[in-house]
């Protein structure tokens, strides 16, 4: 082989080399936090409670519990002293299993995007400040749930 060969085949192996290693940080709709990746549409909602609330790290909410994959699994904000109200975009939480806003002062309806979390088992919205009607569709998520308590 002369070099020419050589150069060629160097080339090859770094080209493919490059293509078939992932990149550093986090996928595409994922942000990086201090090592981790958080799901942006998770976050979002965090964001929502925590910005009514004053609260400047959503991470700093109470009991969040998040899977390998970086998605939001709880979110426990039982006793937080919050007085907004639930976010429409409730529904981006996907892989929620369990929302407790139980004790609070959350005001407002429920919103219809509740009926998204397919994946909830457990539904605790009592002893707040909640008005109007629980939306129709709540059915989509009810023959899921272990516990629902909203009063």
């Amino acid at each position: 082989m002369n070099n020419h060969s050589y150069i060629i085949i160097f080339t090859l192996s770094i080209l493919l080399f490059s293509c078939t290693t992932e990149p550093e940080g986090c996928e595409l709709g994922f942000t990086e936090i201090n090592g981790k990746c958080y799901s942006d549409e998770d976050m979002d909602v965090l964001h929502a409670f925590a910005d009514s609330s004053g609260i400047v790290n959503p991470l700093s909410l109470s009991t969040l519990k998040w899977n390998e994959n970086g998605r939001l699994t709880m979110l426990w904000l039982y006793d937080d002293t919050l007085s907004c109200g639930i976010p429409e975009i409730i529904g981006n939480l996907v892989y929620l299993d369990t929302l407790n806003l139980a004790f609070n002062q959350i005001t407002g309806g429920i919103p219809k995007g509740i009926g998204e979390l397919e994946n909830l088992n457990y539904l605790y919205l009592y002893s707040n400040k909640l008005s109007g009607i629980i939306p129709g569709s709540i059915c989509n998520i009810y023959p899921n749930l272990s516990n629902f308590w909203i009063q």
